[in-house]
């Protein structure tokens, strides 16, 4: 070994530092050259730990394990290598190894202890999940023996209800991930030859959801099959959806007490029912399927299937292995039918590292529908929207006359959404009823009329300053009666996921009621404002508060309303 003076060990100690950057850059390769020419000046157990990182991330874990022990010979009471030995040890299939590998140094370090328990923690799950690594295995295999083709991703367990998909090796931008070929997946058409499938196409039976019907009468029939060639993907299925709405015990329905969210999951709930017995009618040889096993495939059937296209013919398919990936935006992926391929792709939308969760996007969804089809909702989701009702507590002016231009009855009550974007069509859709329904002056609805022989309520931009503060009201009013249905304030909910340790269900319900109240907090701010500019008009005092920055959630509105008034005068 040469002597070691201080310019070698300022040259070694700089191919070091130089090595350190490529190996943040992700240079590899690059790093592996100049910890070796490090080495090549001193056998330094630094240098030899940070090459066995290298060798880590470039997958050789053989020769990772040689320099962590060459680093651990020179400095036996090395934690860091020890840690990281014990993590290849583990990623090597030896998880006891790596426990006696991190015990056996005399003096444990707070370091030591926590990576000791985190894989003795390891081994006790995976002495739970036996079963659920074999039904893994098993499906796996299946996938494989088919032709399937996934060589970088690998499903993970984050905890004991949330699976996913990483990345086992890094993985470029634009390559195909996953390969699943067409007889390995469950098609629409497929599930309507069976013979109860059969029947209700027959008897023409008018289903709520058919083809969601449809699926979940093909995975009960194969599920009670133990022969069936679909058993290995059958088996990987969830086996209950604890978090979903429907399947919610009256604890977690106290979280959602005031929320309009609350008559959406007992709509689904009475649908079900509907769709459940319409079957049973038909086909009584459905009743061997309970109406509890119904709700479990339907909602897995709404929860994972994919709108595809095959050949042209657009149509929905179970397919086993995609998914398993989550949903984040923006979205990691992009997934097709290929006619060329015959099978269904992903492909990545940019580079993925190694180890990192790939996620696909299931599209913008209000947390509502998030939490009633998938089972979770999304922090700060701008999607987000409430229901409110229209329900007048008094006479309409001039019913029988609106009435007769809309050529309808008015029926009450009437539901709306709120979202928080103010130029939303279902926005405009709620002001321009409340506008037509608020009208007290004949010759208001005969102006609106014009030369047409009738008009829909939903067209209806403005009419007068004081029919647009009579909205404007209104719409305090609803949002004031819509928040009063809550136990709790906003402040207070906010408080509440701060503080509390909470269930999955009630965190998932904490945050949709917070986005609830949240929008209608913004439009009782909104049509406080609003009220207070119509009051006492002043064409002068709205350009004034059209012009403040401060304003701008309100700038498209006030925008509109200087444009009619514009055109009025």
């Amino acid at each position: 070994m040469p002597p070691r003076t201080r310019r070698n060990e300022l040259s070694s100690n700089q191919l070091k530092e130089e090595g350190n950057k490529a190996f943040l850059n992700s240079e590899y390769d690059k790093a592996l050259t100049l910890y070796t020419k490090a080495i090549q000046i001193e056998e330094n157990p630094i240098y030899f730990n940070n090459r066995s990182q290298a060798y880590f991330y470039s997958d050789d874990l053989e020769l990772a394990l040689q320099d962590c022990n060459k680093a651990l010979l020179l400095n036996p009471n090395y934690v860091k290598a020890l840690t990281n030995k014990a993590q290849i040890l583990y990623e090597m299939g030896y998880i006891q190894d790596a426990i006696q590998c991190l015990e056996q140094m005399e003096n444990h370090s707070l370091e030591i202890e926590k990576h000791s328990n985190y894989y003795k923690s390891l081994v006790l799950q995976s002495l739970i999940d036996q079963d659920e690594l074999a039904r893994q295995n098993g499906f796996l295999e299946w996938l494989k023996n088919g032709q399937a083709h996934f060589p970088k991703i690998q499903i993970e367990c984050y905890s004991e209800d949330y699976r996913g998909i990483n990345a086992k090796k890094a993985i470029s931008s634009k390559e195909i991930i996953l390969f699943i070929p067409r007889s390995h997946m469950i098609t629409l058409e497929m599930t309507k030859e069976t013979s109860i499938a059969k029947k209700i196409l027959q008897y023409k039976l008018d289903l709520i959801s058919p083809k969601h019907s449809f699926l979940s009468i093909f995975l009960l029939q194969e599920k009670a099959n133990q022969d069936s060639f679909w058993q290995p993907y059958l088996d990987i299925l969830p086996k209950s959806y604890s978090n979903f709405p429907i399947f919610f015990n009256e604890n977690d329905f106290e979280w959602l007490k005031g929320s309009s969210f609350l008559k959406q999951v007992k709509d689904k709930i009475i649908d079900l029912k509907k769709d459940y017995d319409n079957i049973c009618k038909i086909a009584p040889e459905f009743l061997q399927y309970s109406f509890n096993e119904f709700c479990w495939a339907r909602m897995t059937a709404c929860s994972r299937i994919f709108g595809i296209n095959i050949q042209g013919i657009k149509t929905d398919a179970f397919v086993p292995l995609a998914d398993m990936l989550n949903h984040k935006r923006p979205k990691l992926t992009s997934w097709c039918y290929s006619d060329e391929m015959q099978g269904f792709i992903i492909e990545t939308d940019g580079n993925i590292e190694k180890g990192q969760m790939i996620f696909d996007s299931y599209g913008s969804k209000c947390n509502s529908r998030f939490l009633l089809n998938y089972g979770f909702v999304v922090d700060d989701n701008n999607a987000n929207e409430v229901n409110v009702i229209i329900d007048p507590d008094g006479p309409i002016p001039l019913i029988q006359l609106k009435e007769e231009l809309i050529r309808d009855t008015l029926q009450f009550p009437k539901s709306f959404k709120l979202v928080i974007d103010p130029e939303d069509v279902n926005i405009l859709d709620l002001m321009s009823f409340l506008r037509f329904l608020l009208i007290k002056d004949q010759n208001d609805l005969i102006d609106l009329l014009g030369k047409k022989l009738y008009f829909k309520p939903a067209k209806i931009s403005f009419v007068s300053i004081q029919n647009e503060l009579s909205m404007w009201n209104q719409i305090v009013n609803i949002c004031t009666h819509s928040l009063n249905q809550y136990p709790t304030t906003l402040e207070q909910d906010q408080e509440i996921h701060k503080i509390c340790e909470l269930t999955i269900n009630q965190r998932n319900c904490l945050i949709l009621r917070i986005g609830e109240k949240k929008i209608l907090q913004f439009y009782l701010k909104f049509g406080n404002k609003m009220s207070q500019l119509f009051l006492n008009f002043n064409i002068i005092e709205l350009t004034k508060f059209q012009l403040n920055q401060d304003n701008y959630n309100y700038l498209y509105y006030l925008n509109r309303i200087i444009n009619q008034l514009k055109m009025k005068t």
